[in-house]
């Protein structure tokens, strides 16, 4: 992911990273996917570090973000039920998303195991 995203995504859920380094004055935690995923995995960490704010739950530490077998994966500990859906359903909204560029991919485009729009997928 592009250090600008990553940063994006770590800034306004640094409870969600303890292990986060500073480079360069911004944030760096390691996500090994592409930035089509942005909005996916931003809309997840949210709602996971709200939840954990507003609810009686262990607080969430997330260990990895990678792309597997053409799918998001969200390696965390902690949690209860609901942050387990939010990661479990945005993991099954990645294989239908464009890894490059975020768009809807159609009847699951793989391009060497990861999803791809029409766009992209002679990349």
């Amino acid at each position: 992911m592009s250090p600008e995203r990553e940063e994006m995504l770590c800034k306004p859920n640094l409870s969600l990273f303890p292990n986060a380094t500073i480079v360069d004055g911004r944030f760096f935690w390691g996500f090994q996917c592409q930035d089509g995923w942005y909005d996916l995995l931003n809309n997840a960490l949210s709602l996971a570090s709200a939840w954990c704010d507003i609810a009686d739950c262990e607080q969430v530490t997330v260990l990895e973000v990678k792309e597997k077998f053409g799918g998001l994966r969200i390696h965390y500990q902690g949690g209860d039920d609901y942050v387990k859906g939010v990661f479990n359903f945005a993991e099954t909204m990645s294989v239908n998303i464009c890894a490059i560029c975020g768009t809807r991919v159609g009847n699951r485009r793989m391009h060497y195991h990861h999803p791809r729009c029409d766009a992209h997928y002679e990349e």
